[in-house]
Parts: structure tokens; C-alpha cells; sequence
């Protein structure tokens, strides 16, 4: 069950401190940043050996915010390129700031799910304006990620091994050859999703015993059979919350399943965690906190986390980031609200 305060934050950041310091001369944490993009959606996945994936790039508007704020994120964590840039789905608030992101720093390798979005969304303003944009940030070089592909990060054998593979896309999962959509006796499984939300990339991070989840904005149906009839993706320690924390997503099923030790949640001032979410997160027996980006005015207890746990809580235009740092032996992770907020230190599974 989620932890009722923030008592002893003090002692951690002492605790926090002095286990990094036992580490080995030269090693470096796995580093894994949850941008604000105010509702929308761009995580940061940094290696130990300085390899780099971006995973989707926040909204076109306001003009520059979103990809600055990715920028800021990529100087402190020392990078000056992106390795790979994995687009979930297309749209607004997931690929809007990709031209920009890529006049400000090279990226090697673009990865999306292979196919735009369903007919009816191709037809919207937003996609008219902003797909042009994107293949003009790509020049069409861009490889497909699918079901059981791992994006190929480099490994060192005085660690632990690191892998990042999808386990969804397109509304297809790994293991499963069926449609997700099709009634399965017992379960609640809702109408049909036709968005590109339940075509999105999911990905599955280990590090060692260490485990994340990164689900884009997969929806119910999809979160279904990643759960059953058997756990197809095992526990995790960091969960990052599907799809802001809307209701269509974050089925119980699966998140019973996954358990996470930690949760992040990249909302926005009224956008997610809807409370249906809250209450089937803080109820999980593994949970031991829930982060936010920004508290969610719409339903104070009933959808937020207490605010220490929130980095942008009393102003909403601060743009703080989350950034979890997992130790070079992939026994503890800590969890911090930066550049100036508190850390927290959780065993890993």
C-alpha cells in the first residue's frame, strides 16, 4: 500500500547519498527523466554507458516549450545527441515537438510503430499540421518497432544486463496472436478503442532485477492481454503511469500484475489521474509511492498524490522534472523531483 507521508525525507537523502558513494569508481547509474510536457508525454532513458532513448516529444504549442524543456533535460544528463527516438503514436502531445527537438540536438535512430494513425484521425487539422512536421524531422528514416523487438542498447559484462524491448503495438501484443477486442468470458473488456491511443508502442526496460514500464497510451483492451491469461511482462519496480492516468487505460488487471514498487504519473493541471486510476493504484499491495508532474485540480484527494510527491504542485508553469537514477547494480533506484526537490531510495524487487 502507497505511503501515507513524507516523513523521514531527511534520513533518505542522507541514506540516498551514502550508497551512491559505495558504488564502484567509474560506475554510473541507469537515469530515466519524466518530462513536463503539461499533460502530454516525454520520458529519457539514459544508460550507464551513455546511450540515449527518447520516448515521444510533448506538444508544438506553446511554441518551443515542450522540446526546450527536453533540451534542458538532455544537457543535464550530459548528452549532446539522441541514439533513438521512439515515437508511441501520433498524437498531439506525444510527437508535436519532434522538429524542434531535432534542430536542437542530432538524433541517430527514429522508431515508431510503422503505420500513422486510423483514417478518421488522419482527416483532423492537428495531424495536417503536424505530420509534415515529423517527416520532415525524420527525412523517412525510420524504423519499425514491434511486438517482441528490442531496441539495441549496448551492454557491459561488469554490469547488469540491460534490455528494452516492445510488448505492444498497433494492437498487437507479444505472445498473443488473437484481437485484443474480442469478448473474453469473465472479463470486462470495453468497445472497441479506434484511436491510435490502443495502437501504441509499450515498452519493458530490465536492468538487472530492476523493472519499468512504459506503456505509451495503450488502452484497456490491449493492457488486458498483456496480463492475461498469464503475466506476460512479470513485476516492475517503476511504472509509468499509461496514459496520463485516464480511466480508458490502467485496467487493474494489469496492474495487479505489474505491482510496481514506484508509479509516475506525466499529468497535467487538469488532465489525469482520473479517480477510478488513484484508487486502483493506491491500493496496489507493492506500491509504496505515487508520484506526479503537476497536482490535477479537478479532484483534489480523490486523484493526487500528497504534494511532496508532486513536483510541480504551487506553480503550474515550472516545468520540474522527475528523474528516477537506478544504482549501477540495479539493487536500489532513487526517485527525485529536480533540480531542487527531495529524494526518495527504494529497493529493487
Amino acid at each position: 500500500m502507497i505511503a501515507d507521508s513524507w516523513r523521514g525525507a531527511g534520513l533518505l537523502l542522507l541514506f540516498s547519498a551514502s550508497v551512491w558513494a559505495s558504488e564502484p569508481a567509474g560506475a554510473r547509474p541507469l537515469r530515466i527523466y519524466f518530462l513536463d510536457m503539461m499533460g502530454g508525454a516525454s520520458t529519457l532513458i539514459v544508460t550507464p554507458l551513455g546511450q540515449s532513448v527518447l520516448i515521444d516529444t510533448g506538444s508544438l504549442e506553446p511554441k518551443h516549450r515542450d522540446a526546450d524543456r527536453i533540451f534542458a533535460a538532455a544537457r543535464h544528463a550530459g548528452l549532446k545527441q539522441i541514439d533513438y527516438l521512439v515515437t508511441t503514436h501520433f498524437h498531439l502531445d506525444h510527437f508535436g515537438g519532434i522538429l524542434r527537438v531535432t534542430e536542437l540536438l542530432p538524433v541517430r535512430t527514429f522508431m515508431d510503430k510503422g503505420h500513422p494513425p486510423p483514417e478518421h484521425e488522419q482527416q483532423t487539422p492537428w495531424f495536417h499540421r503536424l505530420y509534415p512536421l515529423y517527416r520532415r524531422a525524420t527525412g523517412g528514416r525510420v524504423r519499425t518497432l514491434g511486438p517482441g523487438d528490442a531496441i539495441p542498447l549496448a551492454n557491459d559484462p561488469s554490469l547488469p544486463p540491460l534490455e528494452l524491448r516492445c510488448v505492444a503495438a498497433e494492437k498487437r501484443v507479444e505472445g498473443f496472436d488473437g484481437d485484443v477486442d474480442a469478448p473474453v468470458s469473465g472479463f470486462v473488456i470495453k468497445p472497441p478503442d479506434r484511436s491510435d491511443n490502443a495502437r501504441s508502442i509499450a515498452l519493458v526496460l530490465r536492468y538487472g532485477r530492476f523493472g519499468f514500464f512504459a506503456g505509451g497510451d495503450i488502452t484497456w483492451n490491449v493492457e488486458h492481454h498483456l496480463a492475461w491469461p498469464r503475466n506476460r511482462i512479470g513485476q516492475v519496480d517503476l511504472y509509468q503511469v499509461t496514459h496520463h492516468g485516464l480511466d480508458q487505460s490502467n485496467n487493474p488487471l494489469l496492474l495487479r500484475a505489474l505491482d510496481p514498487v514506484v508509479a509516475i504519473a506525466m499529468n497535467g493541471p487538469r488532465k489525469g489521474i482520473q479517480p477510478s486510476t488513484f484508487r486502483t493504484l493506491t491500493s496496489l499491495r507493492g506500491l509504496k509511492d505515487l508520484y506526479q508532474i503537476h497536482y490535477n485540480t479537478q479532484y483534489g484527494d480523490r486523484g493526487n498524490a500528497p504534494r511532496p510527491f508532486i513536483a510541480n504542485a504551487d506553480d503550474p508553469t515550472r516545468g520540474r522534472w522527475i528523474r528516477a537514477s537506478v544504482a549501477p547494480k540495479a539493487d536500489r533506484f532513487t526517485v527525485s523531483i529536480e533540480p531542487d526537490g527531495p529524494s526518495r531510495t527504494y529497493a529493487v524487487r
